[in-house]
């Protein structure tokens, strides 16, 4: 099976630069114990990245690649659950807590020699703020209302200024990939950024996307793989003086089919893989042969959910986005907790998820520590209470069971979803059966992710869709998808000012949350926060199941944080090679 995949048409291997440029003034040195260099490292993905433009990338394939090549100023202590320096490596705070003089890391390089300073900085976040550049940063940096204000003091020192406390600043530093003003600026200044850092770019010509992480584009195979090598300038190294990363090679195989990227880890042909509960049974039966080990990480941090198309306003072609009809059932409080009630989680733990999973009942995942209220509403499965809600909202069956509104339309609509993960297809299929049984046709559409997102986020010509995030930190992060001028606020995004009271009540507690200092009250602002989205349902919450990575026994330098991947600290891992 292994000719499958094998990588084909490389150009020769570069002489390894790692030891060949003194480390920087302002180098790391890890506290991981010591390894030794060389290897290949290699995982799948079900899904390869649409761009490698950090400020245009939305989708968690493309910001998982970019994390590894394009740092942010801070990071997220997976221990702590703080932030810690990147390439920043101090700060000061003001007395009113609305300024911050941030210290850059000196001496550090980007892959191709150039050297890194606060002009980079500043060059990205012009970009952010360029009127012409829609990006999902603009709002996150917009604070108290005003655009958070910047400026260089020299070379490795800028200020940052915040129009009202914000107690998350430093965690929010570390969203955005820092970017390269000698690559990019001319692209801004000409109209052109939005299509630079391609997919093309990556397989004509790599080098154009230098990198301050850890790694760089080696070379990129659309619908194949991408390879990375190690950035011989990288600023991080070990006791011993030795740059990371250690592997040569890092490759990932872009792998559609879910069963397939299971089956080359089963058999030994991928170093790592996300196993699904459903597998992690039979995957185990080879453990002992192929010599790995499979790692439960507890409840997934991310969350999973069904939502409708609320949004307002027309198109270009004065048409309503979405069917007025549909949009009427779907605005419904009682329509949107009968289907909660509707659906058989319980049985779809057990079916989907050999009982490796539980009922998610709120916008953040219970593997999110502190910040998951576990007190929201509850929505049991429970077919008679779905009925009755229904009732309520004036909805009743014709003599073959069809639900009907109060005008007698049937209620039936369209529920997209991404191809390519049986996971998803089973909750699909398991979702269109509950709605049967208590009369609602739904049709299923499975779209490859790029055509769903397009659909959903740009011509809103859709009924409803079936998506994940990504979790885990601080939920400042979450902004775009909470607030109500939000561009992730999936039901009715961007609206100028909320146009329901609950949504109102959404903005202000957030907003509170991000000017309280005391944790524990920024933290029941927080649980109130999730307690109304919870009660208003915009989101038909799934389950979350639990997370399962298998990892080849002979990587060292292993260490499993209390949540998340088991590959954060990838630059630190290294192969232990039997002796000749």
């Amino acid at each position: 099976m292994w000719g499958l995949f094998a990588l084909t048409g490389c150009a020769p291997d570069a002489p390894d630069e790692r030891a060949h440029h003194p480390l920087p003034e302002g180098a790391e040195i890890t506290d991981h114990p010591p390894g030794q260099t060389g290897g290949s490292f290699v995982y799948t993905l079900p899904m390869e990245p649409r761009t490698f433009n950090a400020l245009i990338a939305e989708d968690a394939y493309a910001a998982q690649i970019i994390a590894l090549m394009l740092p942010g100023l801070t990071t997220l202590d997976p221990f702590t659950q703080k932030p810690k320096g990147e390439l920043a490596h101090s700060w000061e705070i003001s007395e009113d807590r609305k300024s911050y003089t941030v210290r850059l890391r000196e001496g550090l390089k980007w892959s191709d020699g150039a050297p890194f300073t606060a002009d980079d900085v500043v060059f990205t976040f012009d970009t952010i703020f360029a009127k012409d550049i829609p990006n999902r940063y603009r709002q996150q940096y917009t604070i108290g209302g005003q655009p958070l204000r910047y400026e260089k003091i020299d070379a490795h020192t800028l200020r940052f200024s915040t129009a009202k406390p914000y107690a998350p600043f430093l965690n929010d530093l570390g969203f955005i990939s820092i970017l390269p003003k000698h690559k990019l600026e001319r692209f801004v200044k000409d109209g052109t950024f939005k299509s630079r850092w391609s997919n093309q770019t990556a397989m004509d010509t790599p080098q154009e996307i230098v990198a301050l992480g850890a790694f760089r584009i080696h070379s990129y195979r659309p619908g194949e793989r991408i390879v990375l090598e190690p950035n011989p300038h990288y600023w991080k190294a070990d006791k011993n003086g030795q740059r990371l990363p250690y592997i040569d090679r890092l490759i990932i195989k872009f792998i559609p089919d879910a069963n397939t990227g299971t089956l080359l880890f089963a058999t030994g042909q991928v170093d790592a893989a996300v196993v699904s509960p459903s597998d992690v049974a039979w995957v185990r039966k080879s453990a002992e042969t192929y010599d790995f080990t499979i790692h439960n990480r507890g409840a997934d941090t991310g969350i999973f959910f069904i939502y409708f198309n609320l949004k307002s306003g027309h198109d270009a072609h004065g048409d309503p986005y979405g069917d007025p009809v549909k949009k009427k059932w779907f605005s419904n409080l009682h329509f949107r907790r009968a289907l909660m009630h509707a659906i058989d989680r319980p049985g779809l733990i057990q079916a989907v998820m050999f009982g490796q999973g539980g009922e998610l009942d709120s916008i953040i995942s219970p593997a999110n520590g502190k910040w998951h209220n576990p007190h929201t509403k509850k929505y049991k499965y429970d077919p008679a209470r779905a009925k009755e809600e229904l009732n309520m909202a004036g909805f009743s069956r014709d003599k073959d069971g069809q639900l009907t509104d109060g005008e007698g339309n049937a209620v039936q609509f369209e529920l997209l979803v991404a191809d390519g993960s049986e996971r998803s297809a089973k909750i699909a299929t398991t979702f269109l059966d509950n709605m049967a049984a208590i009369g609602i046709t739904v049709r299923l559409a499975y779209l490859d992710f790029g055509t769903l997102i397009s659909r959903t986020s740009d011509t809103f010509s859709f009924d409803a869709a079936m998506l994940g995030l990504t979790g885990g930190g601080d939920p400042s992060g979450g902004k775009a998808v909470y607030r109500s001028d939000g561009r992730l606020h999936f039901w009715n995004p961007s609206q100028p000012k909320p146009e329901t009271d609950w949504e109102k009540q959404i903005d202000a507690l957030f907003d509170a949350s991000e000017s309280e200092f005391d944790e524990a009250k920024r933290v029941a602002l927080i649980y109130e926060m999730q307690d109304v989205i919870s009660e208003q349902v915009p989101l038909l919450f799934m389950v979350t199941p639990n997370s399962f990575m298998g990892l080849q026994n002979r990587w060292q330098g292993v260490r499993p944080p209390p949540i998340g991947s088991l590959l954060w600290n990838l630059e630190s891992l290294w192969e232990k090679r039997a002796q000749p």
